[in-house]
């Protein structure tokens, strides 16, 4: 007998035993938030095998089978709770199985190890699986939604994962480690250090031969983009059949042009022309400063471009919604844009927002009114009336906090009644020091959302992370599946079901 609890699971696993009918029975036990299930599974010598599933607690009972699994398959319900969330299944294996299969069910019991594997998330029902819990997801520092409004494809099948490999970059590890978590995959292991005299050094430690390979690297600093262009290159050398680079925050993005007539480097497209060079086929990247940067590459590498901001549409709904879950109660909420150029980005966080809640939701934007040209500080001008207004502020980074600190005090003095803001990437590095501290002292600031795109660490009170890995993952699924990724946020499906068998 074994024991081993990882997450919100635990389980324990007693070996086969005969019994004097010669049959084989083994007990599993998963216990999963509050509830507990206790499968039997007896082996007789007869060409069927049935196992009865009883519950201890009859509440938020976890899938255990997919209805399209070639052995286990629900054919007949034996228990049903209040709602259809709560549904149990007698589980029988087909009469026509190769003996070998039959072994010990071994098949059976592989598929229902994978499903209560701590590297997968559970769900009640199929029903639910479109918006299950993620508490498991959390670590300290990091918030999730309660739900997964936008992520339907929970794991790779085993069948698939021979020929798909994960790595993750220093500056993404907890992240990678997510996403592969989501997908019921491991971790491919990789190393990553420097020389004594300061050179990248990157060794795989895993074969990738003819493998479909995903790399998940920020490129935060000089130093991290190395690592990314290093790591390809060993994978391309290292024959892989397919690179795609996940790069959630893809740095030198803000030099996307030149300014005027200035003698300075288009550094966003010289950084994908490098991509190219050492043998990327696909990148994904997470809300670009400039969706137009996607132009840089050449039709022969595609670029998806992910957008977070409706998932953290999702979780400020869920912050901001009465218990009693009445739109009537619901704030009044003013979405403001941090500046001209990001109106298209509070408008899609508003279609969210106003979809989950039921509720009309403003619009309005700060505009950046110069002293003169070239002078970085500026006043912030108010585009809309904010008055008793509950505030949003949407911006793609924050770097060194004062553009996100002068909107906060503008809505303020103009009769904001609270102000949170939403940035996907919190850039607070080497020298950005005092930038989180910055927010944290301005008191017309609630708190900060950003998303963990870029690994921080010890950040204040104020400032939230929020993990956005389920919609890594689900990019990741769909594009091994051949399936449209930019239909990943569609809000007309948005919480639909989802049929647990595809």
């Amino acid at each position: 007998m074994f024991q081993r609890s990882a997450g919100f699971i635990s389980r324990t696993v007693q070996r086969a035993s005969k019994d004097a009918k010669g049959a084989t029975s083994a007990l599993i036990l998963a216990g999963v938030t509050a509830a507990t299930v206790a499968i039997d599974y007896t082996q007789n010598k007869r060409t069927s095998t049935e196992s009865d599933v009883s519950y201890a607690v009859q509440q938020e009972l976890p899938v255990f089978a997919s209805s399209s699994d070639p052995l286990i398959g629900a054919s007949e319900k034996i228990w049903s709770g209040e709602t259809d969330e709560q549904v149990a299944f007698k589980i029988t294996s087909p009469d026509k199985i190769k003996a070998s299969e039959k072994t010990e069910l071994s098949k059976g019991m592989n598929a229902l190890n994978r499903v209560i594997s701590p590297a997968h998330p559970v769900a009640t029902s199929a029903t639910q699986l479109t918006r299950q819990e993620t508490k498991w997801l959390q670590r300290e520092g990091h918030v999730t939604t309660k739900k997964m409004y936008f992520y339907k494809k929970p794991m790779v099948k085993s069948s698939l994962q021979q020929r798909v490999s994960i790595f993750a970059g220093p500056s993404s590890e907890q992240l990678g480690g997510d996403v592969a978590q989501l997908l019921g995959m491991p971790l491919s292991s990789m190393q990553v250090g420097q020389f004594a005299d300061g050179e990248t050094a990157v060794k795989l430690d895993n074969a990738v031969r003819g493998k479909d390979v995903f790399v998940i690297n920020s490129t935060t600093s000089t130093d991290h983009l190395m690592e990314l262009l290093l790591t390809v290159s060993t994978l391309r050398r290292a024959s892989a059949k397919n690179i795609t680079a996940i790069i959630p925050y893809y740095g030198y993005s803000r030099q996307d042009r030149k300014a005027g007539m200035a003698r300075e480097p288009i550094a966003a497209a010289d950084v994908a022309k490098m991509l190219e060079t050492v043998g990327v086929d696909k990148v994904m990247c997470l809300d670009l400063h400039n969706d137009s940067l996607r132009g840089f590459f050449s039709p022969d590498v595609p670029v998806e471009h992910l957008l977070p901001g409706p998932v953290a549409a999702a979780y400020f709904h869920e912050e901001l919604e009465d218990p009693s879950k009445d739109p009537e109660k619901f704030p009044d909420v003013t979405i403001v844009a941090a500046h001209e150029g990001h109106v298209y980005r509070a408008k899609e966080f508003r279609k969210v927002l106003q979809k989950l809640s039921g509720k009309e939701i403003g619009l309005a934007y700060i505009s950046k009114v110069r002293q003169y040209p070239g002078q970085k500080s500026y006043e912030p001008y108010l585009v809309g009336d904010v008055d008793g207004q509950t505030c949003i502020v949407i911006d793609d980074i924050i770097n060194t906090g004062e553009t996100m600190k002068l909107c906060v005090e503008q809505l303020k003095a103009s009769g904001a009644k609270n102000v949170y803001a939403w940035a996907t990437h919190g850039v607070f590095g080497e020298h950005n020091k005092n930038a989180a501290t910055k927010l944290q002292e301005c008191d017309s600031l609630d708190y900060a959302l950003i998303s963990n795109t870029v690994t921080t660490k010890d950040l204040p009170q104020k400032i939230k992370k929020l993990n956005v890995a389920p919609l890594v993952a689900e990019a990741i699924a769909r594009s091994l599946y051949n399936q449209s990724i930019t239909g990943i946020l569609n809000l007309d499906t948005m919480g639909a079901d989802k049929d647990a068998g595809k």
